[in-house]
């Protein structure tokens, strides 16, 4: 089993940022993303 100080479920707005604030902290993070990384109103646009 692995163990990680943070785990991140999304990769939106708040999530990509906050992965790599983490990771910048010497902290282990597991980065989640069901389809694309950035989110939607990356990759789609916002409706």
């Amino acid at each position: 089993m692995t163990n990680f100080d943070a785990i991140i479920i999304g990769s939106g707005q708040a999530g990509t940022p906050l992965a790599f604030k983490f990771a910048s902290q010497k902290m282990k993070v597991a980065f989640i993303e069901k389809e694309h990384f950035g989110g939607t109103c990356l990759n789609v646009g916002c409706r």
